[in-house]
């Protein structure tokens, strides 16, 4: 009764048609110049691109300045872009410096980047420049470099072996452009190619276990500066890199410079306090728009310096000379690509991958679109140009971005704010800056750190979420930290693949029933669903391909049971009794027993069908070896008088098999309702 008055109360859908194959159906109510259209679309889609329209909306600049609404936006990004640029400033003087490079290189690639890529950037809110990790991954290839190259990197003292001289710092900036160069093409190269959703292949237990083991190695390159210890290390170390590190450090532990110790100790817990006790606990009276601190920090270490001479009297080591105005134009290099591809390549997904997830945050906040593959190409063009201004490789900032959004701005033009402060600091500001103690700024990277490290907190989460995910954020941060960046994203990479395949492996084949009399078919296991008497209605849960194959050829052998199955396991018992004399007795071995109950049972079964229907709903593709395996199956099956259709094929699957010239057209069927009503007629 209350399932009648339910079902008056419900809307009653009723189909009358008849019963389609693909074929049928594609030829009654398919597209007729679909075909013609796909012989030309690639050309157009060619030419679409090199048309003058299309080549003007590469720059993206234009409809920004098209529609523009000054008397809405103007005061807030101009505001914004201020806070912004303040932001830029002692970030960029400390990324610039984890690079190993003078603080001003910072400034030069925050600027750069970020006027290019306002021109062909498709994001209104991100903020281009120095990051952290691309930062390490520099400073990385330049130790590497300078271990391999020690005639480039020290041409003054390579015949003194016991010379103690540094570096030479022209050679690092030709590693940084070179390795900023190669980075943008293959950017460009990836945009070009429609590479935009290669992000999607890095997974976020992935990328967070990397980040937090890259914070890991910022952390520890900055304990020179905070201790004040410096030695020249010419030999590089693949392997355990920070435990020699931190051995190092140690053995020179009677060097350490207390007034630098105790300034940056001050710097660290000033900052980290300001942060969690001011930005944090008033974050709505000061409408989620942080204090400069970092700025603060740099402004009262400069005047204490200058007034206290800390590197005169305490010996404390200091940014020193600062050249003003725009840096020298000049060449990348070029020579070292077979060098640095490696770095390049993981440089290159690694700033996309970030900013992009940023770019996506607040294109989904504010409801606006951003084209990934637009936005490779403005990051890619962006560091191409920061290399002819000896600049290293950019990357969006997720604090940045904060900022910005918080503080009201809405378009790009917070951008070319941000770079107008930051170019002030570049022509007039930069040489007071030359008695920042370098501990300052090595502070201001170790507090900014916090939050990557303790992203450690991950793990509680991922274990009760998805084992495989724990175990990915694991080897990724342990590779990470025993080798270096570079060999621990790759082996980070592998591992994500690896345990992807693994999850494909896990194919499960459902017997499926028909649900009262309605036209829907449900695992018969989970619904009150009953199957036909002579049809059974099979689905695998992944697509069918090599990986996967042979497992779904047991699955349905193990489902739909027949004669065909047992003829592996009768062959074993004959091989048994050739070569062993199994049975041999009056009495049967216990396989054997085992296999006759088998069999019998499976005879017994396979009398309840004739017709096997396979729902193809959630296979996505099929491949050579699917095709293969299918060819296998509909042959085993058919020799036992059992018909094999195929129901809910997608178009992919569809045009796979008649490449393979498998003439399944009579087999396919619009839907399983289709399949089981061509049977019963």
């Amino acid at each position: 009764m209350d399932e009648n008055e339910n079902w008056t109360n419900r809307r009653i859908v009723s189909i009358n048609r008849p019963a389609y194959t693909q074929k049928e159906f594609d030829s009654n109510f398919g597209n007729k110049s679909e075909g013609d259209a796909k012989n030309g679309s690639k050309i157009r889609q060619i030419l679409g691109k090199l048309s003058p329209i299309n080549l003007l909306g590469t720059f993206t600049i234009l409809s920004f300045i098209s529609e523009y609404n000054f008397k809405k936006n103007l005061i807030t990004d101009v505001l914004s872009g201020l806070t912004v640029g303040v932001m830029h400033i002692p970030s960029s003087l400390a990324y610039g410096a984890l690079t190993s490079l003078n603080p001003v290189h910072g400034l030069y690639t925050s600027f750069f980047a970020g006027i290019t890529y306002i021109f062909f950037g498709t994001s209104k809110h991100l903020s281009v420049g120095t990051f952290a990790v691309t930062s390490l991954i520099v400073y990385s290839t330049i130790t590497r470099l300078e271990a391999e190259y020690p005639e480039l990197a020290f041409p003054n003292s390579f015949e003194n072996s016991t010379s103690t001289e540094g570096p030479s710092m022209e050679f690092k900036i030709k590693i940084a452009t070179g390795l900023a160069f190669w980075c943008g093409v293959i950017q460009v190269i990836f945009s070009l190619l429609k590479f935009g959703s290669i992000s999607k292949f890095l997974s976020q237990p992935l990328l967070r276990g990397f980040t937090t083991a890259a914070a890991f190695h910022v952390f520890s390159s900055q304990m020179k500066h905070i201790f004040g210890i410096y030695y020249v290390n010419r030999k590089r170390r693949k392997f355990f890199k920070l435990v020699f590190l931190y051995l190092r450090l140690f053995q020179n532990i009677e060097q350490i410079n207390w007034a630098a110790f105790i300034f940056s100790i001050v710097c660290i817990v000033f900052l980290y306090l300001t942060r969690t006790q001011i930005n944090e606990r008033f974050k709505t009276q000061l409408k989620n728009i942080p204090l400069p601190i970092e700025l603060f920090v740099i402004i009262v270490g400069t005047v204490v310096s200058n007034l206290a001479e800390l590197n005169k009297n305490y010996g404390m080591t200091v940014v020193g000379s600062i050249p003003k105005g725009f840096p020298e134009p000049q060449l990348p290099e070029f020579n070292l690509l077979m060098d640095m591809i490696l770095d390049a390549i993981i440089l290159s997904v690694i700033a996309y991958a970030t900013s992009l997830s940023v770019s996506d945050l607040f294109a989904r906040k504010h409801k606006y679109k951003i084209d990934s593959n637009k936005e490779f190409f403005a990051l890619g063009v962006s560091n191409i140009a920061n290399s002819f201004f000896q600049s290293f490789v950019s990357c969006g900032s997720l604090s940045r971005t904060v900022v910005a959004d918080s503080s009201g701005g809405k378009t790009q033009l917070v951008t070319i704010i941000a770079s107008s402060v930051v170019l002030t600091v570049m022509l007039w500001i930069g040489p007071f800056l030359e008695q920042l103690p370098k501990a300052c700024l090595g502070a201001i990277i170790v507090a900014a750190l916090l939050n990557l490290l303790l992203q450690v907190r991950d793990l509680p989460y991922y274990w009760r979420l998805d084992k495989l995910d724990f175990i990915t954020w694991i080897v990724t941060f342990v590779s990470t930290i025993i080798l270096d960046v570079d060999f621990g994203l790759c082996i980070g990479f592998l591992t994500v693949l690896f345990l992807n395949t693994y999850r494909s492996q896990n194919l499960q084949v459902k017997i499926q029933g028909r649900v009262k009399d309605f036209e829907l078919y449900r695992p018969v296991d989970k619904y009150l669903a009953s199957e036909q008497e002579s049809i059974r209605v099979v689905y695998p849960n992944q697509s069918i391909y090599f990986v996967t194959s042979d497992i779904f050829k047991q699955q349905l052998n193990f489902s739909c049971p027949s004669k065909s199955n047992m003829i592996t396991d009768l062959s074993l018992i004959e091989n048994c009794k050739i070569n062993y004399g199994c049975g041999a007795g009056p009495e049967k071995s216990d396989l054997e027993i085992k296999i006759d109950e088998t069999e019998n049972d499976t005879l017994d079964s396979s009398k309840k069908f004739e017709t096997i229907i396979i729902d193809f709903s959630d296979v996505q593709f099929v491949d050579e070896a699917g095709c293969k395996c299918l060819k296998e199956i509909i042959r085993d099956y058919e020799s036992d008088n059992i018909q094999i259709l195929f129901a809910c094929c997608n178009d992919n699957v569809i045009d796979y098999f008649r490449r393979m010239k498998m003439e399944l057209d009579d087999r396919i069927f619009l839907t399983v309702q289709d399949a089981v009503s061509s049977k019963l007629c």
